[in-house]
C-alpha cells in the first residue's frame, strides 16, 4: 500500500524544464557581463524552445542590442551589473517577441531608427617636433550609429628649444567607433608664428590619423586617451645668427589625454 501511494505521488510531480539556451555576445567594455544578461533574459522567456542569440555593442550613453536582424539603443544612465542587464532585457522584449511567455501575438518588432549623438571634449597633449610642442584644445564630434565627423581646434607652444614659436592645431576628420575604441583620419592645419630672430608666420598643411580609447567615468562623462600622427606637405627651416636651429617636421607623433561629455 505504501509503495502504491509513493508511486502515485511520483507520477503526479511535474518534470522541471531545462533552461532556455541564451547566447549573449557581450564585449569586455560593456557595463555588465554575459552571465548577468543571460540570467535577466531567461526571467522573461518561457523554458525550452529555440535558442536565443543577442549581441551587445557599447555606445557613449549605454549599449546597442542586436537580435534577429533588428537593433535598439538603450540608455543606461550610469547603471551597471545586474541592474543594467535587467534594463537591456526589458528593452529587448519586442526584439524577442515571439519567445515571450505573455506577449501579444499580433505585435511585430520594429527596427530601431539610427541615432545621432554629439560629444564635446577637452584635451591636453604633446607633439614630437624637433623640440616638444605642448598644446590644449577642444574636440567636437557628431556620431551617427558607429560613424562620426569631428573637428579639433587648439593651440600650443614649444616648451624647449631656442625659438619662441606658437602654433594653432586644427584637425578635421571622420572616423568610426568600436565600443571603447575610436579611429579617425582627416586633414591637419598648423598655423604657426615665430617671434624671435627675423620672425616668421606660415601654415603647415597635411593629414593625419589617430586612435582613441574611452573609459566611462559617469553617466555622460568619459576619460579619453589618444595617440596619433600628423604628416605635412611642407617644411620650413629656421636659423638664428646664420645657423640652422630647427626645421618643422615632415611627420610628428602626438599624444593627448582629457575628458569628454555628452550634453
Amino acid at each position: 500500500m505504501k509503495w502504491l501511494v509513493g508511486l502515485a505521488i511520483a507520477s503526479g510531480t511535474p518534470a522541471r524544464a531545462d533552461d532556455r539556451a541564451v547566447m549573449a555576445d557581450v564585449p569586455p567594455g560593456a557595463p555588465f557581463d554575459a552571465a548577468e544578461l543571460t540570467a535577466a533574459i531567461r526571467l522573461r522567456l518561457p523554458p525550452g524552445g529555440t535558442p536565443i542569440r543577442i549581441r551587445v555593442v557599447p555606445t557613449p550613453d549605454g549599449v546597442r542590442i542586436e537580435a534577429r536582424g533588428n537593433a535598439r539603443d538603450v540608455a543606461l544612465r550610469g547603471s551597471t551589473g545586474p541592474a543594467a542587464a535587467r534594463l537591456v532585457a526589458l528593452a529587448a522584449s519586442d526584439l524577442l517577441l515571439d519567445d515571450l511567455a505573455a506577449a501579444p501575438e499580433a505585435m511585430a518588432p520594429a527596427p530601431a531608427a539610427a541615432r545621432s549623438a554629439v560629444t564635446i571634449g577637452a584635451l591636453g597633449g604633446v607633439a614630437a617636433w624637433h623640440y616638444t610642442l605642448a598644446s590644449v584644445g577642444v574636440d567636437v564630434a557628431v556620431a551617427r550609429d558607429s560613424w562620426l565627423l569631428a573637428i579639433e581646434a587648439g593651440g600650443g607652444t614649444l616648451i624647449d628649444g631656442p625659438l619662441h614659436l606658437t602654433a594653432g592645431v586644427i584637425r578635421l576628420g571622420c572616423g568610426t567607433r568600436f565600443g571603447a575604441l575610436e579611429l579617425r583620419a582627416g586633414a591637419t592645419l598648423v598655423p604657426l608664428s615665430v617671434a624671435n630672430g627675423t620672425g616668421d608666420a606660415t601654415v603647415l598643411a597635411g593629414g593625419g590619423a589617430s586612435a582613441r580609447l574611452h573609459a566611462t567615468l559617469g553617466a555622460s562623462v568619459r576619460g579619453v586617451l589618444v595617440g596619433g600622427v600628423d604628416v605635412f606637405a611642407t617644411q620650413t627651416t629656421y636659423e638664428l645668427d646664420g645657423m640652422p636651429v630647427m626645421a618643422t617636421p615632415r611627420s610628428a607623433l602626438w599624444l593627448g589625454a582629457g575628458l569628454e561629455v555628452t550634453p
